[in-house]
């Protein structure tokens, strides 16, 4: 345009000063090599109009030139620093990403005896992992697994995701029971919570052991929500004693908390999750039912359509339907004992 109006307009009137504002607009949009060759293009045009014109050596043109190369210059300098600080960033959320599903592996599809599907959403849209926990570990003992909920949020609470989950890998493949491995999980948070001087530092968890010899579930509950069973018959809690969470243990004394055993039959799910699933609302403030919701879709008829990874989805879309955000870490585990004892 500047030029147009530079060529169609008495020689009185000079509009290259219009030429400057074409290298900070390319800065917003392009890469540096791009907005150097803007700001090169214009300071040729800009002199090869003037001399056209005769007026290569005016006062007025040399203030015009001297701007437009420090505007030039200046968002030049701007992109190049605007790129070396993306490319910083993208670097460090890199590693961060690469930290945080070290820390939260991928779900396989089975591991030992049990068929598996699930999902995990932090709170925050920007992060990987939030305050909530999952693992898998195969043993001698069967198929051990973990789900948990953190207490509090933020990188202090991903401190605590790592510790429990390091703790659960190593004392899921060495310990004879699940009420072992809670008591390792335990002395290692219990050790956190001394060095960060946090006495209320805990871990809501349901332990789970599927054993490959027999069609059972043994279950450990630690202040956790409970793990629902899926039949033909509908949709109900596994029973399980009260224990304080991970973490509280001592204020129970000496007492010991061991699990409970569950027997399971072709076709049984389990759905553990996170109090982030039952607490989403929707617009009037109502909690999301899991159970009814879950009854309604699989249970009686429908019975032929349950599967992990089909309820896994269903309540992944479920409770994204009814609650337009989570303002809570989520996660759900589908679980299916079978035959099939191929490790994954």
């Amino acid at each position: 345009m500047s030029v147009t109006l530079e060529l169609t307009t008495p020689s009185a009137y000079s509009y290259l000063s219009l030429l400057s504002a074409a290298t900070p607009i390319a800065a917003l949009y392009y890469r540096t090599p791009w907005v150097i060759a803007v700001a090169v293009t214009g300071a040729a045009a800009m002199a090869s109009l003037q001399i056209d014109q005769g007026r290569a050596y005016s006062a007025h043109f040399g203030v015009d030139f001297s701007a437009n190369a420090v505007i030039a210059g200046a968002a030049v300098f701007f992109t190049v620093s605007s790129t070396r600080s993306s490319q910083q960033l993208e670097r460090v959320q890199a590693l961060a990403e690469a930290a945080q599903r070290a820390l939260l592996r991928p779900l396989p599809r089975r591991v030992g005896s049990v068929a598996m599907a699930g999902f995990y959403r932090a709170a925050d849209a920007e992060a990987l992992v939030g305050g909530d926990l999952y693992g898998v570990r195969q043993s001698t003992w069967g198929t051990r697994m973990i789900l948990g909920d953190v207490r509090g949020k933020g990188n202090g609470a991903v401190a605590t995701v790592a510790t429990a989950l390091a703790t659960f890998r190593e004392a899921a493949a060495v310990q004879e029971t699940l009420g072992d491995v809670a008591e390792r999980i335990e002395t290692a948070l219990m050790l956190d919570s001394a060095d960060a001087h946090d006495e209320e530092l805990f871990v809501t968890a349901v332990l789970l052991e599927f054993p490959s010899d027999e069609p059972v579930v043994r279950l450990l509950n630690r202040g956790h929500p409970p793990v629902l069973l899926l039949d033909a018959e509908g949709v109900r809690p596994l029973d399980a004693p009260f224990a304080l969470p991970l973490g509280l243990g001592p204020m129970l004394g000496t007492a010991r908390q061991d699990e409970v055993t569950h027997r399971l039959t072709d076709g049984d799910l389990l759905v553990a999750y996170s109090d982030g699933i039952t607490e989403a609302r929707d617009t009037q403030d109502n909690f999301y039912p899991l159970t009814t919701r879950l009854g309604s879709h699989f249970a009686g008829r429908n019975g032929s359509r349950r599967s992990p990874a089909r309820v896994a989805e269903f309540i992944e879309q479920d409770v994204g339907t009814w609650a337009e955000t989570l303002k809570d870490d989520a996660v759900v585990l589908v679980l299916e004992r079978t035959d099939r004892r191929t490790a994954s």
